[in-house]
């Protein structure tokens, strides 16, 4: 057999049609990078353009292996097309492909919104709320969706119209009666291979996420990551619920370093008087993706939070305060049961642990108090409702109990609506009450039922937009409560509910800053501020000690005004954690298994210690 008849069997053969496409898959995950990269030029500007070039080289490994993911039916179809006529029909391929080309299209787009909503690549994270498809449809709804949609459907179009031509061309090209004995080896042969560039080579592990990392840059490095990939991996290995996957030193040496955070010599500084009001009204603001990078700051020349700049000033506030996480259903759990966040898991999504924790409407309830939650949504999202009904809530008010002209926000009713029937509620109430109302407007897509004051149709923008609009809302519910004669009594709290990237500032510790602040006239103390670095989750031992309650189950909690409480603050993110305290600052990434962002001379054992033996008291509820 000659040479040339050799060379035109083989590009007529089953192997050179799965090279073929296996190449053409790559490239798409190549021009995708490219695109997420166009995208977010900024970052990939902060990065530099050999950094940002290097990704295409580094992430190709991980586009390798999704693509032999993808081309494994196509080499079955091909075996079996040595037996079945059926499977050398043209329409086969092109109804397995053109799934794969919508599948890989739409997340292409899902990837860049969830990074530009969370900062991270695809995973996992927004299937844990497919169960609230009225909430998920809310989150998008800034998102240019008409003009996506049409985008979409035209590349979707012309990428099956190439791809029809392409199958059509070659499977007319393929000797399906010639060899078949050797297209049957042949392609079992490559099946077994196809191993090798699934798991990333012959090394030891397999690949995973840290194979691509490469540079002091994070962005570039989650630029790196093929979004598909990074799902499927998200999906597949989920943390198995009886291991740690963060373990870093001995339990008993990551306890000890864990309990040496948590000093306390049972005193504290009193600004609520409780000899003179032994059960004050406890009111609790959670403000949505309220964060310090918007206080005292203008948009446009226009203050974004003048409400609060002005209330921060009447009470006592804290300035250095830390989220424990970055979604709402982890901003619950640190600020109702004083517990921290996991990184990509949630507690509340998990009633069997959720119900052990400890919950401040319980410890109110025993004290004879009312407890109620306001949201203007539905509180089965996210499986709220669960958990507050564990909580021991005993009035609800969300989505149902407004008329349906007033649900006049995509996840139900305005702050304004729920403020209003809040405030007509507490005027009726006739014992001691703690009531919580949960903030929804300044949640995407940033929408507000009033004339926009900061301008702009960018995210940023509707973003400070909507955060104005809560403040004067916020602002005129204090104003209304004060002028009661209750307000005395009263112990008001405005506290957010997670971190938010938006503004950008590069930091990721800055994302993560936030403030507390109370207010009301039951305080003895006004217009003091503490710059002491506190956790989101410190507002639970701290509020209960000053109304001379036990904050013995809130284990996690640290009393801010006991003045020998040590200063720190620990959050987490998908993949990674940031530790704060009085000698620096540090950001850890658990895919490269090291620091990426470092200030100050920070003892980076204090938080790996800390993430283990959160995780670990997680696992073991």
């Amino acid at each position: 057999m000659s040479l040339s008849t050799v060379s035109n069997s083989f590009f007529h053969s089953r192997i050179w049609f799965v090279l073929r496409y296996w190449l053409i898959i790559i490239l798409f995950f190549e021009a995708a990078r490219i695109f997420f990269l166009l995208w977010n030029f900024k970052e990939a500007q902060s990065a530099g353009l050999l950094i940002s070039l290097l990704t295409l080289w580094h992430g190709l490994l991980m586009d390798i292996s999704m693509a032999t993911y993808i081309i494994l039916p196509f080499i079955l179809f091909l075996i079996l097309s040595v037996f079945f006529f059926f499977f050398r029909k043209p329409i086969v391929y092109m109804v397995y492909s053109g799934l794969i080309i919508f599948l890989l299209l739409f997340l292409t787009l899902a990837d860049i919104s969830s990074f530009n909503s969370w900062g991270f690549r695809l995973d996992a994270t927004p299937l844990q709320y497919f169960n609230s498809p009225k909430e998920m449809w809310a989150s998008i709804q800034h998102l240019p969706l008409l003009w996506g949609s049409l985008i979409f459907i035209v590349i979707f179009i012309y990428f099956m119209w190439l791809n029809t031509r392409f199958l059509k061309r070659s499977l007319m090209q393929i000797q399906f009666r010639s060899n078949w004995v050797v297209s049957i080896l042949s392609l079992l042969l490559l099946l077994g291979l196809s191993v090798i560039p699934i798991r990333g080579g012959l090394q030891l592990s397999p690949i995973n996420q840290s194979s691509v990392y490469f540079s002091r840059n994070n962005f570039a490095n989650l630029a790196a990551i093929n979004a598909s990939w990074n799902l499927m991996y998200s999906l597949i290995n989920k943390i198995d619920k009886n291991s740690n996957p963060y373990v870093s030193y001995s339990m008993q040496e990551a306890g000890a370093i864990v309990d040496s955070l948590y000093t306390s010599s049972g005193t504290h500084e009193s600004f609520v008087d409780i000899n003179k009001n032994p059960a004050p009204n406890v009111i609790l603001i959670i403000w949505e993706s309220f964060t310090y990078k918007v206080i005292d700051k203008k948009s446009r020349e226009i203050f974004i939070t003048p409400g609060y700049n002005k209330l921060k000033t009447e009470g006592v506030y804290f300035s250095n305060m830390y989220a424990t996480g970055d979604r709402t259903d982890k901003g619950l759990a640190g600020v109702l049961s004083g517990y921290p966040a996991q990184n990509d898991h949630s507690i509340i999504h998990i009633p069997v642990k959720s119900a052990k924790m400890p919950m401040l409407s319980k410890e109110f309830l025993k004290r004879n108090y009312e407890t109620s939650f306001y949201y203007g949504g539905e509180t089965e999202f996210a499986n709220m409702k669960a958990y507050l009904l564990q909580g021991s809530f005993q009035n609800f008010v969300s989505i149902n109990d407004f008329q349906k002209k007033d649900q006049n926000s995509k996840w139900g009713a305005h702050d304004n609506v729920v403020m209003q029937r809040m405030f007509n509620d507490l005027l009726k109430a006739t014992k001691p009450h703690f009531t919580t109302w949960l903030t929804l407007s300044s949640h995407e897509p940033y929408e507000v039922p009033v004339t926009t004051v900061i301008k702009g149709k960018d995210e940023e923008s509707l973003y400070l937009n909507s955060l104005h609009y809560t403040d004067s809302i916020i602002y005129r519910f204090v104003e209304l409560c004060s002028d009661q004669p209750w307000w005395n009594n009263t112990v008001l709290i405005i506290t957010p509910d997670h971190g938010k990237p938006l503004p950008r500032t590069g930091k990721k510790v800055d994302d993560f800053r936030t403030s507390l602040l109370f207010l009301g006239g039951a305080l003895n103390r006004s217009g003091i501020e503490y710059d002491k670095i506190g956790s989101q989750v410190d507002l639970a031992a701290t509020l209960l000690g000053q109304l001379g309650m036990s904050s013995k189950s809130f284990v996690w909690s640290k009393d801010l005004m006991n003045p020998i409480t040590k200063e720190w603050a620990f959050f987490a993110f998908n993949n990674g954690f940031g530790y704060k305290d009085a000698e620096g600052t540090m950001i850890y990434d658990h895919i490269s298994k090291k620091v990426i962002q470092k200030e100050g001379s920070i003892n980076e054992k204090k938080g790996k210690a800390l993430q283990q033996m959160i995780f670990q008291d997680y696992l073991t509820k």
